[in-house]
């Protein structure tokens, strides 16, 4: 009796999946930016021996996002639900603070997707912030800093690589990358720089 009820709530969610990519909507813009939903929902710890500090990384690193990537993809927006565009840009950033140097070191990983699903390129950005971690107005913008640094570095990369990221597909110029295939790849919990 309880395998049945399992083997129903499988096909069911194997329904809703099915009837949620045949409906995706054409997105308003010519490119997606895809930030986990774990970013906004999972803390990240920043550890020091006499103080930790919790933060999401999800609502510190999309406006950073957006406005850098802006310059460089200028009809971009950031994928809500099931949109539909010619490219997806799925960012994963990550963070570490050493507490004896006193600096934050941000990571950016930016993995550019065509509207056939393949991958164009994939780009880490790097950069670091000194700061003190003891006061919790100014560590906010010690985090802001140390991704800013690490976007700049992103978009030196993507810059240099420009014509593969601009390159289209001459077989598959009518299809469009979901962002919901995007979120159905596995994706670790557990984080270590």
């Amino acid at each position: 009796m309880n395998h049945i009820n399992i083997m129903r709530s499988i096909s069911f969610a194997a329904l809703v999946l099915i009837s949620a990519n045949a409906f995706a909507a054409d997105a308003k813009s010519s490119t997606l930016l895809y930030i986990s939903p774990n970013d906004y929902t999972y803390s990240v710890r920043l550890l020091h021996p006499y103080y930790d500090y919790w933060f999401e990384q999800g609502p510190i690193v999309e406006p950073i996002l957006l406005d850098g990537l802006k310059d460089k993809f200028t009809d971009l927006s950031l994928c809500k639900a099931n949109e539909t565009a010619d490219k997806v840009i799925r960012v994963t950033p990550s963070l570490f603070y050493n507490p004896m140097l006193r600096y934050y070191y941000g990571k950016l990983i930016a993995t550019v997707y065509s509207g056939s699903g393949t991958i164009l390129g994939q780009y880490v950005g790097e950069g670091m912030h000194q700061g003190y971690m003891s006061v919790n107005h100014a560590i906010p913008m010690h985090l802001e800093k140390a991704y800013s640094v690490a976007m700049q570095d992103l978009m030196t990369k993507i810059e240099a690589d420009k014509a593969n990221i601009e390159k289209v597909d001459i077989n598959t110029t009518d299809t469009k990358m979901s962002c919901g295939l995007i979120g159905l790849q596995p994706e670790p919990r557990i984080k270590f720089y």
